[in-house]
């Protein structure tokens, strides 16, 4: 009985072990994939182009930062190049004051970067002061969108 019982335990320490490092190796990938989840670099690209998409995009954007301890260290790159730019106007805040307001505490947590095309701007006769300071300017929207995929931004 003495040789029969350190046979069998053998093969049961050899499984447990085998088990310990399947679940250490699969903790340790997916404690890896969520860290590069929150150091990633992130694209809202929108479709529609209207200020209920760009609504969507925000609470989303929320929720997701919500999951997050501490603050966001890389903010979601939101490039506006379409009638959802419209939003932003000055003159249209009362209309869409609850979706700048959260885009602006959005912007000022870090969690989303909004930039507004020039080109768009300039097509729409928007001048700089027409819209709220802590929207940055793009050059080109659809432009800064390729350059932002080339440089491995995942989309949003």
């Amino acid at each position: 009985m003495l040789l029969i019982t350190p046979k069998r335990l053998r093969p049961v320490v050899a499984v447990l072990r085998s088990r310990f490092k399947a679940l250490l190796v699969c903790g340790l990938i997916f404690a890896s994939c969520n860290g590069l989840a929150e150091q990633g670099h992130f694209l809202a690209q929108l479709h529609a182009h209207t200020p209920a998409e760009l609504s969507r995009v925000l609470d989303r954007a929320e929720k997701w930062s919500e999951m997050h301890d501490g603050y966001i260290n890389q903010p979601i790159a939101v490039v506006l190049h379409g009638s959802e730019a419209n939003a932003f106007l000055k003159e249209n805040y009362l209309q869409y004051r609850s979706l700048v307001d959260q885009a602006a505490k959005l912007d000022a947590f870090n969690v989303v970067d909004i930039q507004i095309c020039e080109r768009w701007m300039g097509n729409n006769e928007v001048s700089r002061d027409q819209i709220p300071p802590f929207i940055d300017t793009v050059t080109y929207g659809p432009q800064r969108i390729k350059s932002l995929i080339k440089a491995g931004y995942q989309s949003f």
